[in-house]
Order: structure tokens, then sequence, then C-alpha cells
């Protein structure tokens, strides 16, 4: 029973970290998109990917520290 537990904890926090990563994405492209139309900036496209670079390996580092406590 522990078992299945364990694998039941583990698909949900894969779904879970994925879904808010997923949402963090969605808020900076959405975010970017709005100041986009409003004040056509140059390079502004540039900060953009790079906040979602950053955010990626931000959600990465996170998973590995919890990944490794587990352990």
């Amino acid at each position: 029973m522990r078992f299945i537990r364990a694998a039941a904890a583990e698909v949900v926090g894969l779904f879970v970290g994925d879904w808010a990563q997923t949402l963090v994405s969605i808020a900076i492209l959405a975010l970017g998109w709005f100041v986009l139309s409003r004040a056509h900036v140059a390079g502004l496209g540039f900060v953009i990917v790079v906040a979602l670079a950053g955010q990626l390996i931000y959600a990465t580092m996170l998973e590995a520290r919890q990944t490794a406590e587990r352990s």
C-alpha cells in the first residue's frame, strides 16, 4: 500500500509541477504580448525570451533540489 501511495504522489507531483510551470510561462507570454501591443519597444522580445529562460532554469533547479532532498 505504501508503494502505491508513493507512486501516486510522484505522478501527481509531476503534473502539478508541469502545470505550475506552464501557467507561469503563459503568464509571462501574456504579459509580454500585452506590453508589446501597447508599447512598441525594440528589444522587448529579447527580454521576454530571457524571462522564459530564467523561469525554466529556476523551475528545473527547484525540481532538482526537491528530488535531492527526497533521496
